[in-house]
């Protein structure tokens, strides 16, 4: 059954707002603890982190040319990944073949096949890459500029080698959303995104994100003039984007195969000299930042230590908390992202825009102005240079926080079923970083993972994970345990016996660690009936995208509301009634706003 245009407008706040009402995400312990010492860098501390990640990120190595250096390296070493990896990104027998056939033709449609085949192969390389993986994911902020992302890789569109070459020039991001063709296309359409508030813009309090709906009346349809309107001296964004773009949606189900994990892309477009176009703040989401026109300053930094009082960490500068540059000390980066541009930010790292301020950057092309001198900045001439153009950027997130996909939660509902205390006040801020961690899924599962997931997805959900990678995620998991709690546990080493014998009257105060057999159940639960159903949700969300057509729209909304379930079962599993029950109410009361539209 077709919608009315006015029922068709009431669906549309329920999956312009989020992929899902887990925005805020599940809280697994207490969080804002006072902290001794500044987080200077992610999983600090001493030795490997989880998932076998280097900790040395050098956030506050003094020496601008090594840091450089190091930078630069890091770079190379992920093309060099991501080349080596091209035949494997169309061979591998964990990939669904047909998903990413059908997504790379859907892009191809809307841009050329030169520009599909370098999306997936960057994408694919950058999630196979030892380097990405190591050194980079979750632990710093990383820029490769449009000339490393030039992928001459081959292909064509029809043996055209100057449209080829001119393509690859001209880089894969570039252009992927533009305002004149896509921003455009949603005049006489009901999508209505989201402008920053007026006393942002004015000047007036500039150090919180506030905003308000493009148009007022939300029952007709939208005018160009409203966008423009909106545009003109402040940032408009789109939520979950991939859902009414068809480029966008193909880019997400691109982005799902590679990295094996839950995404969902937004758009932001500012105009030029906008002095702030997002506060400092900081985001649940992994991100990748692709610059696909004009340009932005960014400056991203490492977390500031937690607080008491504070928000969620995640969740700084956001609903009246003031992240202040006081709290913040020097950027990581402090770069101008040019169009064709690629940056990675991971969860929690603070960050800020605008679109008037230059940085002294000798080579444009070159991601070399890692902790440059932010005081000596260029404003007059320069700028306009510069920012000579509406800047457009897309953030592809990677929602591990936002669906529970991290060690913390995987602690939080495996003691929940075990009948154990999960609450915990952590003073430590490594302790923290290390257990939000996300857990050893998708990209991270290694090769064993990979083809574990890809056994589970043949058989829809069905079948045992591989024993070895299960067991590594045991360990891991243990690990996380007993370094948040080393007094709780009563931990044995591999010969039977107590790793402290000069301790026995403690031992004795001490709990056991749940079985092996409750730490399999949540694992199992983890891949097969939490991530397996979210995945095919967002697959379903994200293939035939039309914003003209309204079919799009209900299947969009049909969705949100089967990931809301998802969540509701995650809570009746990990044996926390209030979860389950605030998901639920959510889920009904849509259904009841919405009962007979459909």
């Amino acid at each position: 059954m077709l919608l009315q245009p006015f029922n068709l407008y009431l669906l549309l706040p329920f999956l312009l707002s989020s992929s899902t009402n887990n925005k805020q995400g599940i809280v697994p312990f207490t969080l804002a603890v006072a902290s001794s010492s500044p987080l200077t860098c992610r999983g600090g501390g001493g030795g490997e982190s989880i998932n076998h990640k280097s900790s040395a990120c050098n956030n506050n190595n003094n020496d601008d040319n090594n840091n450089t250096s190091n930078t630069k390296s890091i770079v190379q070493s992920i093309l060099s990944d991501i080349i080596k990896s091209s035949p494997a990104a169309e061979n591998d027998k964990s990939i669904n073949t047909k998903l990413t056939t059908y997504a790379k033709s859907s892009f191809a449609s809307h841009v050329s096949n030169v520009k599909s085949n370098d999306a997936w192969t960057f994408l694919y390389g950058l999630s196979s890459s030892p380097t990405f993986v190591n050194k980079v994911w979750q632990t710093r902020p990383l820029l490769i500029r449009k000339h490393e992302t030039i992928l001459s890789l081959g292909g064509g569109d029809g043996g055209d080698t100057k449209k080829v070459e001119e393509e690859e020039e001209d880089g894969w991001v570039n252009g992927l959303f533009t305002v004149e063709e896509d921003l455009r296309s949603i005049d006489g359409t009901y999508i209505s995104g989201h402008r920053t508030a007026d006393i942002l813009r004015q000047g007036i309090k500039t150090d919180t994100w506030e905003f308000r709906s493009i148009k007022d009346d939300m029952t007709r349809k939208t005018t160009w003039k409203e966008v423009k309107d909106a545009l003109d001296g402040g940032t408009i964004y789109f939520n979950t984007a991939g859902s009414l773009w068809p480029t966008l949606g193909a880019l997400c189900l691109l982005t799902i195969e590679a990295f094996g994990l839950p995404a969902n892309i937004n758009v932001y477009i500012t105009p030029p000299g906008v002095t702030t176009s997002v506060p400092p703040h900081t985001d649940r989401q992994d991100v990748l930042v692709f610059q696909t026109a004009g340009a932005k300053r960014w400056r991203v930094y490492a977390p500031p230590p937690r607080r008491k009082g504070a928000a969620d960490p995640m969740n700084r500068g956001k609903a009246g908390d003031v992240l202040s540059f006081e709290e913040l000390g020097e950027p990581l980066i402090d770069a101008v992202i040019k169009r064709g541009d690629v940056l990675y930010v991971p969860a929690g790292f603070p960050h800020t825009t605008d679109t008037c301020t230059v940085v002294n950057d000798d080579d444009d092309d070159v991601a070399d102005d890692i902790d440059v001198d932010h005081h000596h900045q260029e404003t007059s001439s320069s700028a306009d240079v510069v920012f000579d153009e509406t800047s457009v950027h897309l953030t592809m997130g990677l929602d591990t926080h936002v669906w529970a996909l991290t060690y913390a939660h995987l602690r939080w509902s495996l003691l929940q079923r075990a009948g154990k205390n999960f609450q915990l006040n952590i003073e430590d801020d490594d302790a923290y970083w290390e257990a939000m961690k996300a857990i050893s899924v998708g990209f991270l599962g290694g090769t064993n993972g990979r083809l574990s997931w890809k056994q589970i997805r043949d058989n829809g959900g069905k079948g045992e994970l591989d024993k070895n990678y299960k067991d590594r995620m045991i360990e891991e998991l243990k690990t996380v345990m007993i370094q948040l709690e080393p007094n709780r546990w009563n931990v044995e080493n591999d010969s039977g016996t107590d790793d402290d014998d000069d301790d026995d009257d403690n031992d004795n105060d001490r709990e056991s660690l749940p079985t092996d057999e409750e730490f399999g159940q949540v694992i199992d639960y983890f891949v097969r009936d939490h991530l397996f159903p979210l995945i095919e949700i967002q697959e379903e969300m994200f293939k035939d995208v039309d914003p003209f057509n309204e079919e799009t729209v209900i299947k969009a909304y049909k969705c949100t509301q089967k990931q809301n379930a998802i969540m509701e079962k995650f809570g009746a599993f990990s044996k926390n009634e209030a979860m389950r029950r605030s998901f639920e109410q959510s889920r009904l009361a849509r259904e009841e706003k919405t009962k007979g539209m459909m």
